[in-house]
């Protein structure tokens, strides 16, 4: 049987989406409504407190903002009236690009900092990879994309470790990109998927109606997690050299699973008081939570 967990509140509020970083210090950024002006904000998951000043006028939609820390600095990236707006959280520089992409994303291109953005439509879209310090345009290249391209979801990367590489998910399999090459490399037969390091190198994850499926870059399974119900939204981390992957049920989206993937069986059974909306792990095993009641934490592991 798996250990149950509350979810502990860190912040009170509703919160639209969560990210964490996916190696080193365990920050995580969150979007939240609110009245007047939705904010964004970083948090300091070790001291459980709020890092900084709140960014306002930031979007909720959880595609039009992405997280991560992809050439040694923890850097969020937004669109705001049609521009794209870019910000180092260590020095305070910001960045601010002309545009509105349909997605947005984070990647290393050659060792800097870069923000990759796809602008539609879908059947003749357009990748843009712009250095996130200068704003020098590094990369751009078309993409067809016909019906895999999903206006409302979001570019998948988990910087640094997936380097230039970015995930595109579509209705029924995810694109793979390498902003350095300007080329696509591999469509793995998956959707609705958490690209995440893992002791087998880059590895996607992915619910399935009756699973949870672990697979390699090439398509291949890697593990098939045992799951009671079907899950809904998922999020996984490289946890001192384990993969840990946590889901929501799908009919029950208050209660979420979490995995240790060389057991295949849920290790931790966490509950919030209200539905997620999002979910993200830290590398340090901490599970975040994103409900229109506030922003709950649960330790996995550690």
């Amino acid at each position: 049987m798996p250990e149950s967990v509350l979810a502990e509140p860190l912040a009170q509020g509703p919160f639209d989406g969560v990210a964490a970083t996916a190696e080193g210090a365990p920050l995580a950024f969150t979007s939240q409504a609110a009245r007047g002006a939705n904010t964004g904000q970083l948090w300091d998951l070790a001291a459980g407190a709020a890092l900084g000043p709140p960014i306002p006028g930031f979007p909720t939609d959880r595609a039009e903002w992405a997280f991560g820390v992809p050439a040694g600095s923890p850097t969020v990236a937004w669109t705001y009236r049609d521009r794209v707006h870019v910000h180092d959280l260590s020095t305070g520089h910001e960045l601010a690009l002309d545009g509105q992409p349909e997605l947005l994303g984070l990647a290393s291109h050659h060792g800097r900092a870069a923000v990759a953005a796809v602008f539609g439509p879908a059947s003749d879209a357009e990748a843009v990879v712009w250095d996130a310090v200068t704003g020098e345009r590094l990369a751009g290249f078309s993409l067809w994309l016909g019906h895999r391209a999903a206006v409302g979801r979001w570019l998948l990367h988990a910087t640094p470790a997936t380097g230039p590489l970015i995930g595109l998910p579509g209705d029924a399999a995810i694109t793979l990109l390498d902003v350095e090459r300007g080329e696509e490399i591999a469509v793995p037969p998956a959707a609705d998927t958490v690209l995440t390091p893992s002791p087998d190198g880059l590895v996607l994850v992915q619910p399935a109606p009756s699973d949870l499926r672990v697979r390699g870059l090439d398509g291949d399974h890697l593990a098939i997690l045992e799951t009671p119900a079907p899950c809904d939204r998922a999020a996984a981390a490289l946890v001192d050299d384990r993969l840990i992957v946590a889901a929501s049920l799908r009919d029950d989206p208050g209660t979420l699973l979490a995995w240790d993937t060389e057991t295949l069986s849920p290790s931790h059974r966490v509950t919030t008081p209200s539905p997620v909306n999002d979910l993200a792990l830290a590398p340090d095993g901490t599970l975040l939570a994103a409900t229109d009641d506030g922003l709950y934490t649960a330790r996995l592991c550690g």
